[in-house]
């Protein structure tokens, strides 16, 4: 996921892309919402990659853990999350592994779980909690404390107040 060097924290036009890109929403999107072009926000999610060590095409859910995991956006509202959820021991980590890893082989791995089982189990978490994808359901990972340091301590940050619309 990421090395140990320390990161260069991202700007504040960053930090609105970001806070959009936990929420789910894809570039074309925030480009939308911001009033940018596709690749304006294509740069900034480039240079976030960078700037947080993420690997050059790693998955819109890793970069989200490693934004929340660096604390350079604010751990996103649970307002869209079922009351029923719970994850259990698989599903933790499962969700673990795609936080942290782009290749589906790789989350397998880490996942404990056959490769054919990645996509529809995944697809499984992400409609158990509500979610409507994978990167949304990593930042209320975050907010349920499941995925490390990102987790419920926001003393420095306020939770995002749009919830996850998407």
């Amino acid at each position: 996921m990421t090395t140990a060097a320390p990161i260069t924290p991202v700007t504040p036009a960053q930090k609105r892309i970001a806070e959009h890109l936990i929420q789910g929403l894809t570039n074309s999107e925030i480009a939308s919402e911001e009033h940018l072009s596709r690749g304006t926000v294509s740069s900034h999610v480039r240079s976030m990659r960078q700037n947080l060590h993420c690997p050059p095409r790693s998955s819109r859910p890793v970069l989200a853990h490693a934004l929340l995991m660096h604390r350079q956006v604010a751990v996103p509202s649970l307002s869209p999350l079922q009351p029923s959820f719970t994850a259990d021991e698989n599903q933790q980590r499962l969700l673990k592994a795609i936080a942290e890893h782009s290749a589906p082989a790789d989350i397998a791995r880490a996942a404990k779980i056959p490769l054919a089982d990645v996509k529809p189990f995944t697809e499984d978490l992400v409609r158990a909690a509500g979610a409507t994808h994978s990167t949304q359901l990593v930042g209320w990972g975050h907010a349920l404390g499941l995925l490390g340091a990102g987790g419920q301590d926001t003393t420095d940050l306020p939770a995002t107040s749009e919830g996850a619309a998407r």
